[in-house]
């Protein structure tokens, strides 16, 4: 009996249920422009009330990858990977001062791209950079954790680079200080055996505010090389250095070796000399003036006059680019072969003698110019002029005469020559220092003008010696 009056009761209960109508209000949250909104409506019969709902915060990712390139002295590029979810980046920067401090960090510029060039900066001055990721949503700004990097600017290159005293084996490379230098970093690349260059090899570290110059020595002769100079400057963990200058030169080319006399003859002389590493041609000189340029390792001298006593000099010639290059110069003194036929004169044993097919044709004592500016001219001479007789016209110091000679044979082009001279009572021995020398001209007995007279010729030879 209990069983069915239960049942009875639990069947009523669902019939009232049904039969009554419910109605149900629900609220819905939303984020839009940042305020709530809120709406009623009825309904007969939900399945189930809605929740209210709100957008997730969404920070983006920390910058990573951060880094510095394409440094100078006045521009740097900052790049990063990009950060999940992020609208824009900013980025803040202190600089270091002139006393070595930073000033703080300030905001320096947005930017949507995960690169930035940073222009208009000192040379070899420290920047500290942080970069934060944003994203914005309605009034709401997410931040990123930042990522951080100090980076120092390059030092401007030195100026005034040169190099000097340049031997065959050394050169000495000079520079001007650069303000913000700690040491000057020295490279040197050297000129191959093709006329290429290697890479630079590091010679030197020289500190600064020590000696600005570096001699290189050991060097080959006649050889290009190119030196870099960096500047260098380190602080606070940074360091940096210049672009590098460079400069060329070349080591000078050595002299000539085994400069000697080859052969001669009356009329010319054959010179030759060893060859010069890196040479291209030779430039020959005779007495101070160039006669010629050759490639060769011999000349020969040739149209001189028989007897002739020249000085020679050679020297070596590198072409470099639009540079010609010259080397140091060998220096001999050469004559051309004594002529069979000649005449010899010696001041200091008043003698002339005269040589006819290299045999002793005759010897005379005679009286030469008086010491200094009457002094006979030493070296080798020709006859140039030939007359008989002959009259004589000069002056000196006022005085002049005109004087007629038997015979004359001129030698130089002042008016020197050989010629009798009747009004000397003696020759020989000092003579010329006591108030009897001529004013340049030979004086010689009249017998011997005679016989010299009648072998010598217009061109023969004529040395005076000391």
């Amino acid at each position: 009996m209990k069983k069915y009056l239960v049942i009875l009761t639990f069947l009523l209960a669902i019939i009232i249920c049904v039969s009554i109508p419910i109605t149900v209000t629900a609220s819905i949250t939303s984020l839009s422009e940042g305020e709530k909104a809120e709406t009623s409506m009825d309904t007969e019969a939900p399945t189930s009330a809605v929740e209210p709902a709100t957008e997730a915060k969404v920070i983006p990712s920390a910058i990573k990858g951060l880094t510095v390139s394409s440094v100078n002295s006045d521009s740097l590029i900052l790049n990063w990977d990009k950060s999940n979810n992020a609208d824009m980046y900013t980025i803040y920067r202190a600089n270091e001062t002139n006393n070595g401090k930073f000033t703080e960090y300030k905001k320096h510029i947005n930017t949507k791209s995960n690169s930035f060039k940073d222009t208009n900066l000192s040379a070899a001055k420290i920047y500290k950079y942080q970069v934060f990721a944003y994203r914005i949503s309605g009034e709401d700004i997410y931040q990123s954790m930042p990522s951080t990097v100090s980076v120092m600017t390059k030092l401007k290159d030195v100026t005034s680079a040169s190099l000097s005293d340049k031997k065959t084996s050394s050169m000495k490379l000079n520079w001007k200080k650069s303000a913000v230098a700690d040491k000057y970093i020295i490279y040197r690349s050297e000129e191959k055996s093709d006329g290429s260059f290697g890479g630079y090899k590091k010679l030197r570290e020289v500190k600064s505010g020590a000696k600005l110059y570096f001699t290189d020595k050991k060097l080959s002769g006649g050889t290009v090389f190119k030196y870099k100079i960096e500047a260098q400057r380190s602080q606070n963990g940074n360091s940096a250095v210049s672009s590098g200058k460079i400069v060329t030169g070349m080591t000078k080319l050595k002299a000539p070796a085994g400069f000697k006399k080859l052969k001669a003859t009356e009329t010319s002389i054959k010179l030759g000399w060893k060859p010069v590493e890196h040479a291209d041609k030779y430039d020959l000189f005779r007495d101070g003036v160039k006669i010629n340029s050759v490639k060769a390792t011999s000349y020969t001298d040739r149209k001189l006059l028989s007897g002739s006593l020249h000085n020679y000099s050679v020297r070596a010639v590198r072409k470099v680019g639009k540079n010609v290059r010259s080397g140091i110069s060998s220096n001999i003194n050469a004559s051309c072969k004594l002529s069979a036929n000649r005449i010899e004169v010696s001041i200091s044993k008043q003698t002339l003698t005269m040589y006819i097919k290299n045999k002793v044709y005759l010897k005379t004592p005679v009286i030469t110019g008086a010491p200094g500016d009457r002094a006979t001219a030493i070296g080798h001479h020709h006859i140039i002029s030939r007359k008989s007789p002959a009259v004589l016209k000069g002056s000196y110091r006022g005085s002049k005469w005109t004087t007629t000679v038997s015979y004359w044979l001129g030698f130089t082009y002042s008016g020197q020559g050989i010629h009798d001279a009747t009004w000397q009572s003696a020759f020989g021995g000092q003579l010329y220092r006591q108030g009897r020398g001529s004013h340049g001209c030979v004086n010689t007995p009249t017998d011997a003008v005679r016989r010299i007279y009648e072998k010598a010729y217009v061109g023969m030879l004529l040395i005076v010696k000391p």
